[in-house]
């Protein structure tokens, strides 16, 4: 389904411009949003590594002289590298934070020279908005009295009282019709700007939405390939554990610490 803007804001109250200009300045707010989840989730990689730095120091402080020493050097190195992919990850998204930074700054710029651009078609708006009302008030009075008259002429009123609201009657119809002219123009020209403004508020839409979809599948691919090399890490140390058998540390224990193959006396 193609989406055009022209097609949904007019309505009997032509509150669309009001509606479009509102989610316009709605595309600044969702793009400090995504400034402030990535920023948060840069602090959480930050801590993350800060946590894992933790554990590199508890592996590496680990008892080295015995036979379990060769498992915590894959500990250490593992938790390491887990400590630079979450470094790493921190640097990626505070690049991102940077793109997005400058699109926010770009946007405002953009918004507020769109407002000042669009200012004769709020006072297109405005005009409309106008003129619909007094149209709206002036044919409620003149039904009002139109109604009023049938009542007097069913109530056999006198023809004094009669003529007196059917010459208000007709002033009301002039002044009608008076008002219907001057909305015509009024009208053509708040439809063709309505016309303008709906299909530059629609390329703004699309532009903001495609920018905002990239930044999210920028953020995507750093979760991926992190995910990738975080899976990869525990998959070497998986590898290097399982060939740690208990014979080979046994293996790796006499070959580092025998104090001899001879017997004494032999």
């Amino acid at each position: 389904m193609t989406v055009e803007f022209i097609d949904y804001f007019w309505g009997d109250k032509n509150n669309g411009f009001d509606v479009l200009y509102h989610n316009m300045k709605f595309g600044s707010l969702a793009t400090k949003e995504l400034l402030d989840f990535f920023r948060e989730k840069a602090n959480i990689e930050e801590q993350n590594s800060r946590l894992m730095s933790k554990l590199v120091h508890k592996a590496s402080t680990g008892t080295l002289n015995s036979t379990f020493a060769p498992i915590w050097t894959i500990l250490r190195t593992s938790a390491e590298k887990l400590t630079a992919l979450h470094l790493q990850m921190v640097q990626k998204i505070t690049e991102l934070i940077k793109d997005v930074t400058k699109y926010a700054d770009e946007l405002h710029k953009k918004h507020k020279n769109v407002k000042e651009e669009e200012s004769p078609t709020l006072e297109a708006v405005q005009a409309m908005q106008t003129s619909t009302a007094a149209l709206q008030k002036a044919r409620d009075l003149y039904m009002a009295k139109v109604a009023e008259l049938e009542k007097l002429r069913k109530d056999n009123a006198s023809q004094k009282d009669i003529e007196k609201l059917e010459t208000k009657i007709k002033k009301l119809q002039e002044d009608y019709k008076t008002l219907l002219d001057k909305h015509g123009p009024i009208k053509a020209e708040f439809e063709r700007r309505m016309t303008q403004a709906c299909k530059r508020f629609q390329e703004i839409e699309e532009g903001h939405l495609r920018q905002m979809r990239e930044f999210l599948s920028t953020y995507l691919e750093l979760l991926q390939n992190n995910h990738d090399m975080v899976g990869q890490v525990h998959s070497d140390f998986k590898r290097q554990f399982l060939d740690m058998t208990v014979d080979k540390l046994l293996e790796q224990f006499v070959l580092n610490k025998y104090t001899g193959l001879e017997k004494p006396g032999s």
